[in-house]
């Protein structure tokens, strides 16, 4: 197998992304602690697969409602949990029928709470499993701010440490970043990072404008809206069959 020698960061906590009290800003004027933070710094033999980290938002905000499958009114984070929980099993049903690629996905949640990190692993990165999903998301409740970017730095480190060769955050949030590093700014260093220590990022504004998070559309992410539950579920399969698994290379029997 090609392997591709890089670099990957190690975590030194400069402010670290399990709890950042940066506050939210625009564009940086001289050196942004984020091109330290996430510099490639340790050599890695990429291998060949892909890796995706799934960002759900659990701010106070995800306790309202929007129009469920059925219409009738259901909380933003029911929706989320349901939603993730089905993208999870299409991760499994792909891995199931492709043995031969590895594909490995991992959950977090995102909010400010007292005494705990603003990004937590709901589920760590390994082998999608929708079982273990289902039962973890269950447990997620909406409570606290919305530290977007701090969550993006945590999830960016962990996909790095896959050494996998295609890696993909995925954003659902339903709200303006107020807590920690500002997403556009660490889109931004993401960006000018060397392939294929890049990673490609996707925000599904739920419940909110798309152009909330032009800055990270303007680093090169794919930003979505998606108003109801019918929205959500039809975006995230977009991503997930249009954009994360359709880089996985081509077999005989694909084609």
């Amino acid at each position: 197998m090609h392997s591709i020698r890089l670099m990957i960061p190690v975590l030194a906590c400069i402010a670290p992304a399990c709890g950042l009290q940066q506050s939210e800003r625009g564009p940086y004027r001289g050196p942004n602690p984020l091109d330290e933070m996430l510099e490639l710094r340790q050599p890695v033999d990429w291998q060949d697969g892909t890796a995706a980290a799934i960002l759900v938002d659990t701010s106070g905000s995800m306790e309202e409602d929007v129009p469920g499958a059925d219409g009738a009114r259901t909380p933003k984070i029911v929706i989320a949990r349901r939603a993730v929980t089905n993208l999870i099993r299409n991760f499994e049903e792909f891995a199931q029928k492709n043995p031969d690629k590895r594909v490995l996905v991992g959950i977090y949640e995102f909010s400010s709470r007292n005494d705990q990190p603003h990004c937590r692993p709901v589920v760590e990165i390994g082998p999608p499993d929708s079982g273990r999903a289902a039962a973890a998301l269950d447990r997620m409740s909406p409570e606290g701010g919305t530290p977007i970017g701090d969550a993006m730095i945590r999830a960016k480190l962990d996909l790095d440490r896959t050494g996998m060769s295609r890696r993909h955050m995925l954003v659902v949030t339903d709200g303006k970043n107020n807590k920690g590093y500002s997403p556009g700014d660490v889109a931004s260093v993401i960006s000018r990072q060397p392939e294929p220590g890049r990673v490609a990022f996707y925000f599904v504004a739920f419940d909110i404008g798309a152009d909330r998070f032009s800055r990270v559309r303007d680093a090169g992410g794919l930003v979505l809206e998606a108003a109801n539950e019918r929205d959500l579920n039809q975006t995230m399969d977009f991503i997930l069959t249009g954009k994360i698994l359709a880089e996985q290379p081509a077999t005989p029997a694909d084609r």
